[in-house]
Order: C-alpha cells, then structure tokens, then sequence
C-alpha cells in the first residue's frame, strides 16, 4: 500500500506536516497493538509516516504513485559538488580526529585535544546548516510543480543531502 494511502491523502510533492502528525497519531493509537491492533498494520503506519516525513522518500513514493519512471542511482547535481567535497573532506577529518582521540590515554592527553575538537564542533555546524539550507532549498522547489523529467535528479540530491545531514550530526554527537 501506497504511503499516502496508509493516511488516504492523494500523491503530493508536499505534505502539511502538523497534518501528517496529528493523521499519525490518531492512526498509531487507533492500531497500537497494545490496543488490540494488529501488529503488521501498525508497522505499514509507521513505515509509511517515516516515508512521507522524509523529503526524498516521499518524492520517490510520488513518483512510484504517479507512474514517473526513475533509477535511484546516478550523481548528485553539478550545483551539489562543492557542498559534497566539503561534507567528504569535513567527515574524514571528523573521523581522524576521533581515532586519536580514542587513542588518548591520559586525561592530559585528551584535553590537549580540546581545542580541535571545539574547532571540528564549529566546522560541522557550519556544514550542517549549509545542508540545511540545501535541503530546504530544494524541498521548497517541489512547491513550484516542477516538471516531471526534473524529479529524478530531485530525488537523488534530496537522498544524498538526507544522508550527508545524517552523517555529519552522527560525527558531531560522537566528538561528545
């Protein structure tokens, strides 16, 4: 079953997300299985909340409702690359950063890191509300009714957006 069926709304670009919510939460309570519900249905509800949520899931749930052949693989846009290099080099660093930090023996030697990690801290959230911005960006496009051809590439740079988003909080949580 189609995601926006789960919640009987027809295919959209967009979804008012307070409506979504408050569609969820009546439908999550109604089929809980703490409440006699069946447990396979509550599964379909959140599935298809966590779908409809997520801006590239729901561009691909639209695009499979309305019959819009697409390849999920494929490059992000040329206009993306500079944002990609700098999510890439920022996340290796991130990554380097906390295997010497682990490595660090002594209370002595982790705060002499200190300041790196107060400086990686500041980078990634800087990255992170540039993807941010990205993000917002382009999920504010589909509110223009993009042509349809326009939609695949949407998806693939909204996916890897999601993604570089998800990655860079996880390393920003992990120098904690």
């Amino acid at each position: 079953m189609s995601p926006f069926a789960t919640f009987s709304l027809p295919p959209s670009l967009l979804v008012d997300e307070d409506q979504l919510q408050n569609l969820y939460r009546d439908l999550a309570a109604q089929h809980h299985p703490d409440k006699g519900g069946e447990r396979s249905t509550f599964d379909q509800i959140n599935r298809a909340y966590q779908t409809l949520k997520s801006p590239s899931k729901r561009l691909q749930a639209y695009m499979e409702a309305t019959n819009i052949e697409f390849d999920s693989r494929g490059a992000v846009s040329n206009h993306l690359m500079d944002l990609f290099m700098q999510v890439g080099s920022l996340l290796q660093n991130t990554d380097a950063f906390i295997r010497k930090k682990s490595s660090a023996n002594s209370a002595l030697a982790k705060a002499l890191l200190e300041p790196e990690s107060m400086h990686l801290q500041d980078q990634l959230t800087l990255l992170i509300h540039s993807v941010e911005s990205s993000l917002n960006t382009l999920t504010e496009t589909l509110s223009e009714s993009p042509p349809p051809e326009t939609l695949p590439q949407t998806f693939r740079d909204l996916s890897f957006l999601e993604k570089w988003h998800a990655q860079l909080q996880q390393r920003y949580g992990a120098l904690f």
